[in-house]
């Protein structure tokens, strides 16, 4: 990545500009708005999945031909999730800070930074599953669109919640936007959980390392399982 600076400017570039959309559209009415805090968690998601969805299949051949010198690949993942989420974390705190430079969001500034970068790495997850089971780029870039969906699909914004079915509730449960959205809404209610604000907290952390290793089996060749 330090060798190619143009493709690390655009994954950072886009959050600050996407946290300036925001700006735009919701400043007509000064205020946040539960809608805001969704397309933000949402905005997260988006950056991790595009930021890791090229990491593995463009690597392959390399791949291949390091695991017979002893490469672990636990290891490999594990070094693919320190750097990602090193520009995860500056994506988000970007988006964050274009956002309150306009808009005064209300909750705990620290806690939406976590729920949002607890977002962006269930999506740097997502973009490592994708990408250890994708043959080509091209074919890993075009899968985000259907990973970000059901995000929009499954949640209350596209049914009210007391219209959920059991198996929506179920579906929506994992779905990553879903967790970092409550907490921004426990975080900007008047009397928050702080106990349901940890518990999302973890399971944004519990379906990181799930993808994970998750991810580590897609690059097991099948005769090794």
């Amino acid at each position: 990545m330090r060798g190619d600076w143009a493709t690390v400017a655009l994954l950072v570039g886009q959050a600050p500009f996407i946290g300036w959309l925001c700006t735009v559209v919701w400043g007509s009415i000064e205020t946040d708005t539960p809608s805001l805090y969704f397309v933000m968690c949402l905005s997260a998601v988006w950056f991790g999945c595009i930021s890791a969805c090229r990491e593995v299949v463009k690597e392959r051949a390399i791949l291949e031909r390091e695991r017979f010198f002893g490469l672990s690949l636990p290891a490999y993942i594990a070094s693919k999730l320190a750097v990602l989420a090193g520009i995860g974390l500056v994506q988000v705190v970007l988006l964050q800070g274009a956002v309150e430079w306009e808009l005064a969001l209300k909750g705990p500034y620290l806690l939406q930074t976590l729920a949002l970068w607890g977002a962006s790495m269930c999506g740097v997850g997502l973009g490592l599953v994708v990408s250890g089971l994708s043959k080509a780029q091209e074919r890993a870039v075009g899968a985000v669109p259907l990973l970000l969906l059901p995000q929009i699909l499954f949640s209350e914004f596209a049914i009210p919640v007391d219209q959920f079915g059991d198996a929506m509730a179920l579906v929506e449960k994992f779905m990553p936007v879903r967790w970092a959205f409550q907490v921004f809404k426990e975080g900007a209610a008047l009397e928050p959980d702080w106990l349901a604000v940890a518990m999302n907290l973890c399971v944004l952390a519990v379906y990181t390392l799930g993808l994970a290793a998750l991810a580590n089996l897609t690059l097991i060749p099948r005769r090794d399982m």
